[in-house]
């Protein structure tokens, strides 16, 4: 009954996160950390023999360090102490403080402590969602929930699944160099979300297969529904959300800016994409003698629900080319090529390299068909805008990015040791600011990779070093795993 119940609440959540204008403000981000909070107790609750192979997690123990990281930048230091581990932010403090430094006083790392303390809702909001799918998809011994073994040829299915996931996370993360996502906490939950899929189950048989497969088909349905919504809205926009809700000059689906719908449907396609992919590489379809046969197994049950993900997936890919998002349609692009290439390169172990050209092919056609359809003006003229001059002359909208680079590297050299605090950065990124920009106040470094460096410093790039070399890891290893 309380799995039942943390089910029912986990994909509430998934599904409001993302109609909530991408849960950009305050008060969303306050219900899914609450949600997100329940969620894990009554996971917990249910089943708490699992508890303790999650927390051999390698990830987990990765997270806890970053945790530990930012209680540590709230915890109020003497300023004898702050000055001797960040002369930056005892400097900050002497020029700011009404009076100076105050005698036997105390203060945190953190430049604006109330900023880092929401910051570190939203980290623990993805952490608990992140630790709510391990516990979910790891084993369970009561007799009420034992796993059934799923079918071999699931296994073998699973693994293009799972690497579909994870080039949904691997989009995002080439995204979040040139834009933020991460910090947008829709798009931050399905991350996170989308990894434990990939790394929760990565290498196991024991693992509650029902879960994962209920997951993998609700990101890709609720990402379609989304995708034909943002195409609804795009040829009957009247100035607001919803035709009824929040004004917004450039929104995109339910989200306000059209750069963080692209991230949250490439997360969507990657996975819709990998499950495409799995039902056509293992289809019956091969095995069908002669032209009457094939034409039969257009209806069978088999058919339509290979024919269905190749739809969606087409969809959805549309859609991140109608967002106009440069940095979203290359992002794909590219984590794309790789999947593509790594699923041929297991393709050419067996026979169905013409199968796979069949997969590509179909997608590419039925996408194609649909950007055309959508109309692609829009995105090429903004492709146009970098021209190989700007992009020599570093102008343009590349000129602007390398403004906001340049600045959030001074804060990080400035700040290397503990960073200016989470969540900080467009409160104190003002001292920094060296340009004109018809935006008065940058809240993001757009790079994610910068924007934590300058918060949390040496402690941010060790987190980030060890992550993308564990994803390396885990996305070769599954695509190893691909049959």
């Amino acid at each position: 009954m309380l799995l039942r119940l943390a089910d029912f609440f986990l994909f509430a959540g998934l599904a409001a996160a993302p109609l909530m204008y991408g849960s950009v403000q305050f008060l969303p981000l306050l219900f899914l950390a609450l949600l997100s909070l329940i969620v894990f107790n009554l996971v917990v609750f249910s089943r708490p023999q699992a508890f303790v192979p999650v927390l051999r997690s390698f990830w987990v123990w990765l997270g806890l360090f970053l945790l530990a990281f930012v209680l540590f930048q709230l915890l109020p230091l003497p300023y004898e102490q702050i000055k001797l581990l960040s002369p930056a932010t005892f400097d900050l403090y002497a020029r700011t403080l009404p009076g100076g430094i105050p005698v036997g006083g105390r203060d945190t790392l953190s430049v604006y402590s109330n900023d880092t303390i929401m910051g570190l809702v939203q980290f623990m909001t993805y952490g608990l969602f992140f630790v709510t799918i391990l516990l979910r998809l790891a084993p369970v011994a009561s007799a009420d929930e034992r796993l059934t073994a799923p079918h071999p040829l699931s296994l073998v299915k699973t693994e293009y699944l799972r690497l579909g996931c994870l080039s949904g996370v691997l989009s995002l993360l080439f995204h979040s160099i040139y834009d933020f996502n991460l910090h947008i906490a829709a798009n931050g939950i399905y991350f996170v979300v989308l990894l434990g899929l990939g790394t929760g189950s990565a290498g196991r048989k024991d693992y509650d297969h029902s879960f994962f497969r209920r997951m993998i088909d609700f990101v890709i349905m609720f990402g379609f529904l989304v995708a034909l919504f943002a195409i609804v809205q795009k040829f009957s926009y009247n100035g607001r959300i919803f035709w009824l809700g929040m004004k917004a000059p450039n929104p995109v689906g339910p989200y306000y800016n059209y750069d963080h719908f692209a991230g949250f449907m490439e997360l969507c396609s990657a996975t819709a994409t990998g499950m495409a992919v799995a039902s056509i590489m293992h289809t019956s379809f091969s095995h069908c003698k002669g032209l009457s046969e094939r034409l039969l197994w257009f209806s069978t049950p088999e058919a339509n629900r290979t024919l269905r993900y190749i739809l969606m997936s087409a969809v959805m890919i549309s859609t991140i080319f109608m967002s106009t998002s440069r940095g979203g349609i290359m992002s794909f692009l590219l984590s794309q090529i790789i999947f593509f290439a790594l699923v041929l390169r297991a393709a050419a172990r067996s026979s169905k390299k013409k199968r796979f050209a069949g997969i590509l092919t179909t997608v590419l056609l039925l996408a194609g068909v649909m950007v055309v359809w959508l109309g692609p003006e829009e995105f090429l003229a903004r492709f146009r805008l970098l021209s190989i001059d700007k992009i020599v002359k570093m102008e343009g909208p590349i000129g602007v990015r390398l403004d906001f680079y340049k600045g959030a590297w001074k804060v990080f050299k400035d700040f290397s040791f503990f960073g200016t605090g989470v969540n900080t950065f467009g409160t104190n990124f003002a001292r920094y600011r060296t340009f004109n920009f018809e935006i008065e106040y940058l809240r993001q470094a757009h790079n994610d990779y910068l924007h934590l460096m300058s918060e949390t410093g040496y402690g941010g790039v060790i987190f980030l070093s060890v992550f993308l070399l564990l994803f390396a890891a885990v996305y070769l290893r599954t695509a190893s795993r691909l049959q």
